[in-house]
């Protein structure tokens, strides 16, 4: 039974991490004009293919160059503020197994979407990263190494994870972390596969 809670508690906390991702993105749309409300966003039950939407797409694509990057980063600003305030709330937690379960899952998966942001997707652009490059070129090495940055701490958080959590930790986070990394390589090759097919049908 205690698993089965955990197991349920570690879905809902990777639910939540991408739902405040995508959150993100949709504060500086919101800002920008773009969006009625910065909460609703688009997260299936499934988790794939998660996405700001609804979004005017008219007025998005009247968006500055400048405007873009914080749109796109937005996702990941979002996971590194919500890792650290976090981290905040564990150090004044008490010993509920459960509370500290989804702390330590809440901490591990906001940093673990952040590294696959700026470092997987930087090396195959994708995604967040792909907009961000296009925008302006010259911040894709700094995202890099802020990423390998980001990388290191992650690393040592989840080497702190007490022994407890550390089963239902790794799992969930090497899991995310291969479907986040395949399902935006996936979801790029789709998305220029469906625009190039638009174009052609101009």
């Amino acid at each position: 039974m205690k698993t089965i809670i955990g197991i349920l508690i570690s879905y809902i906390s990777l639910y939540l991490v991408i739902y405040l991702h995508e959150v993100g993105h949709a504060i500086f749309y919101y800002k920008y004009g773009c969006k009625d409300n910065w909460w609703q966003v688009t997260v299936k039950p499934y988790l794939f293919f998660s996405t700001p939407l609804p979004v005017d797409i008219e007025k998005a694509r009247l968006l500055s160059k400048k405007q873009n990057i914080f749109v796109a980063s937005g996702g990941i600003i979002v996971n590194l503020i919500s890792a650290v305030i976090s981290f905040l709330i564990l150090k004044m937690a008490g010993q509920n197994y459960y509370i500290n379960l989804f702390l330590y899952q809440f901490i591990t998966l906001h940093l673990g979407e952040a590294v696959t942001y700026l470092v997987i997707g930087n090396i195959y652009l994708v995604s967040d990263m792909e907009t961000i490059a296009a925008q302006k070129p010259s911040l894709r090495p700094f995202y890099f190494i802020f990423g390998l940055l980001v990388g290191i701490i992650y690393i040592l958080v989840l080497k702190n994870v007490p022994n407890q959590y550390k089963f239902l930790v790794y799992l969930f986070n090497i899991a995310s972390i291969l479907c986040m990394s395949i399902g935006r390589i996936v979801f790029t090759i789709i998305h220029k596969r469906n625009s190039k097919e638009k174009r052609e049908l101009i």
